[in-house]
């Protein structure tokens, strides 16, 4: 993922270029370790996605409407939140 670095090039372009590099790896180790993560534990990854999707239907769906729903919905959203990052500990 090393970008070849041109003799040229001024020090801020070096410095974006260095960052873009990092940047691009740590993208890459984090993805390696979410399918990894997901290679291993099939079932939490299902609940979590399920979770992250009720979540968000639950966020959607209150912005467009506001009802008793609305009471609901937050508490449900922080408790499948604190779920999903529980399995990500």
């Amino acid at each position: 993922m090393d970008v070849e670095h041109n003799e040229n090039e001024t020090p801020k372009q070096e410095t974006v270029n260095e960052v873009y590099d990092k940047t691009a790896q740590a993208v890459s180790e984090t993805y390696a370790q979410a399918k990894s993560f997901s290679s291993e534990n099939p079932g939490k990854t299902i609940l979590i996605s399920l979770g992250i999707g009720a979540g968000l239907g639950f966020l959607f769906g209150v912005s467009s409407r506001r009802s008793r729903i609305g009471r609901f919905a937050q508490p449900v959203v922080n408790a499948l939140s604190d779920i999903a990052l529980a399995f990500f500990r």
